[in-house]
């Protein structure tokens, strides 16, 4: 007895010992990552001429990503897709990967194997043979793709741009590799393609006289800005977007671009290039990839010239050793991806490929996602090993290990995939939460008569939740507020159908004494469709929501609608009357959900929905907006104003909130 009691202080020393060492551990778990010194130290000591060590990076200034090539600053999503990113592009394209051609005219897909009973029955596969022509011959390549069978179709894809061995993407899954676990990735919902690029372009140092740029290309004159083989690849990608487009199994607005290390460069490329892909992820790309050039971390702009001088074009070599007068840096060529999704991961143990150099440049380009209102990498410092953030725009980690694609990897791209990739329906959202709100609308400053509150109990105010817009006609006024989301400037493209859905609540003082303008949809291209300018189906067209005049206490809503078939100068006006959903009470928020679809030009079959709190509140499908293909959805339209020669005999507010735009219907809250 007295032996136990002696060896007690030690077992608790151990004790305290293991707890202290336990503790200390999950400590180093959360802290941001940085370079192990033990493997700086073994890194420098293989390549001495390299800086492996953060103190060593020399001080540098990032080229500005908003401000144009003549100084003037860019302050508008509108101004970036107008001019500002093609001339990012530009230089890119001139300086580091070369130019690519275009869509080939001679191409062709063939589906030459569908097994529907792939992966013991979770998947159909299909093998399509893509054929590509130029001036000088063709290729062709045949790509593998599986798609869940349990999931709803159309489904959101991967494309994996694979130049590893063939047996990597194996199709028969005779072999399976962390490279391409197309099991689990058909497990979480997900159509997965891969396509071997290096038949379309060959990775040796010869590869420019053979594959796509044998067939484009004349070998004997290429020019300085000629494409490099990563630009070929980022073209086969593309190619295999153009069948996505053809297979009624794959949304091909919901494609996903994937490389790893030279594959992940070429994956930034592809999504900066073609604008089909709506996420790109890059994963260990490192130098000519997503790290920034200007660290000369691990590898250089000289090295990689000197190891893989085939893969970028030939004017590249002029910023060996000179990487403060590229005009351009990798932040720059992940915000092309701009306002689309892009993904960056690192290894903890890849040094060569900058990690911090990586997520540098991925935070940097969220300057530009904050121009459209969105949040890019939210994260302030680089974050622990395996502590991936997936909360903006721009999704980051850092997995354990070495230079590889891991399913750890993969499963964080799903993981941010769903949160983002998934809810792709909803176009925009704004809760009015953020102090520049405006700029989500794409707007550069706040609007006059509006502002955003928590509380207003003067006016019996009870937010919906957190803060609401407020909007305020002036008594002897008429007008409250015109802020617009227009979709060209903010997405790039105009839809033929959307979703627009926002919560309204008339303050205790509303009464107007006539009628007026609530938010709404409108293509007016600032020509017709508004203000006494009637469409004629060729100029213009709106519909807005219109109010009238109180009865019984209570406000008609509906549609006030200027369209190709209107009578006089003035727009058709639709009260929401089924069952009285569209008859409002002041101090109560009420959900509010239009839908338009645009008409076959010339055909009466426009259809405009609305829907009052999940309810169905109005139809009509016959209505003729354009008689031309070029008048689309141009606008959702946050208009309120009184109409006609009314004018408020006191000040009138009403307040708006959670608006959300979607390709799908949405509904009221959970």
């Amino acid at each position: 007895m007295r032996r136990s009691i002696e060896l007690l202080p030690l077992i608790l020393s151990v004790a305290f010992v293991a707890h202290a060492v336990a503790v200390t551990s999950q400590a180093e778990a959360r802290q941001p990552w940085q370079a192990k010194r033990e493997l700086s130290d073994s890194a420098t000591r293989r390549r001495p001429q390299f800086i492996y060590y953060e103190e060593k990076v020399p001080a540098y200034t990032l080229p500005e990503l908003l401000v144009a090539t003549d100084g003037t600053s860019v302050t508008s999503a509108k101004t970036w897709r107008n001019s500002r990113r093609a001339e990012v592009l530009e230089m890119f394209a001139a300086n580091v990967y070369g130019r690519s051609p275009g869509r080939p005219q001679n191409q062709t897909f063939i589906v030459v194997k569908v097994d529907p009973h792939a992966l013991e029955g979770q998947a159909t596969l299909k093998r399509v043979k893509l054929t590509v022509g130029g001036p000088k011959g063709q290729l062709t390549t045949t790509m593998s793709i599986f798609l869940p069978n349990s999931a709803k179709k159309p489904v959101p894809a991967f494309l994996l741009l694979s130049h590893r061995d063939p047996n990597s993407t194996d199709w028969t899954r005779g072999i399976r590799r962390p490279f391409w676990p197309a099991e689990q990735i058909i497990a979480r919902g997900y159509g997965t393609a891969a396509i071997q690029v290096t038949d379309f372009a060959p990775d040796r140092r010869d590869g420019w006289e053979h594959g796509v740029h044998a067939i484009f290309d004349e070998p004997d004159n290429r020019s300085g800005d000629a494409w490099g083989t990563l630009a070929a690849w980022a073209w086969t990608g593309s190619r295999a977007m153009d069948y996505f487009e053809t297979d009624d199994d794959i949304d091909a607005a919901r494609v996903a671009v994937v490389g790893q290390s030279r594959g992940g460069k070429t994956a930034l490329w592809a999504g900066a290039r073609d604008e089909r892909f709506a996420m790109a992820v890059s994963n260990c790309s490192g130098c000519g990839g997503a790290a920034l050039s200007r660290r000369r971390f691990g590898e250089t702009v000289r090295q990689i010239n000197s190891s893989f001088p085939h893969w970028f074009c030939e004017n590249f070599n002029k910023y060996n050793d000179a990487e403060d007068e590229l005009p351009v840096d990798q932040h720059m060529l992940i915000a092309l991806m701009a306002p689309r999704l892009v993904y960056i991961a690192s290894a903890e143990e890849d040094l060569w490929a900058d990690p911090k150099g990586e997520f540098l440049a991925a935070k940097h380009a969220g300057e530009l996602y904050r121009l459209f209102g969105l949040k890019g990498l939210d994260a302030q410092s680089i974050p622990a090993v395996e502590s991936p953030v997936h909360t903006g725009r721009i999704g980051h980690h850092i997995h354990a290990g070495r230079h590889d694609l891991t399913e750890y990897d993969w499963q964080r791209f799903m993981d941010f995939a769903d949160r983002h990739l998934k809810k792709s329906d909803v176009v925009f959202s704004c809760d009015f939460e953020s102090d520049i709100w405006f700029e989500q609308f794409g707007m550069r400053k706040s609007p006059a008569r509006v502002d955003t509150v928590s509380s207003d109990p003067e006016r019996k105010f009870e937010p919906l939740s957190g803060r609401a817009l407020r909007v305020k006609v002036d008594r002897g006024d008429h007008y409250g507020a015109s802020i617009m989301y227009r979709f060209k400037d903010q997405i790039g493209a105009e839809p033929e159908e959307i979703y627009f859905r926002y919560y309204l609540r008339f303050a205790d003082d509303w009464n107007p004494q006539g009628g007026g303008k609530l938010p709404g949809i409108s293509g007016t291209y600032n020509r017709a469709g508004w203000g006494g300018r009637p469409s004629n189906g060729s100029d213009g067209w709106s519909a807005r929501g219109l109010f009238r005049r109180q009865s019984d206490g209570k406000t008609p809503v509906g549609y006030y609608c200027y369209h190709a078939d209107m009578r006089g100068r003035y727009g058709a006006n639709w009260v929401w009357e089924e069952q009285e959903r569209g008859y409002l009470a002041n101090n109560r928020w009420y959900c509010i959900e239009q839908y338009a679809r645009m008409n076959t030009p010339g055909a009466n079959d426009g259809i405009l929905r609305a829907w009052v709190d999940g309810e169905p509140a109005f139809e009509r499908t016959d209505i003729r907006m354009r008689d031309v293909d070029a008048l689309k959805i141009e606008a959702v339209w946050l208009n309120v104003y009184l109409g006609g020669t009314w004018s408020a005999k006191s000040d009138h507010h009403l307040y708006i909130d959670n608006v959300v735009i979607s390709n799908n219907y949405i509904g009221p809250m959970k």
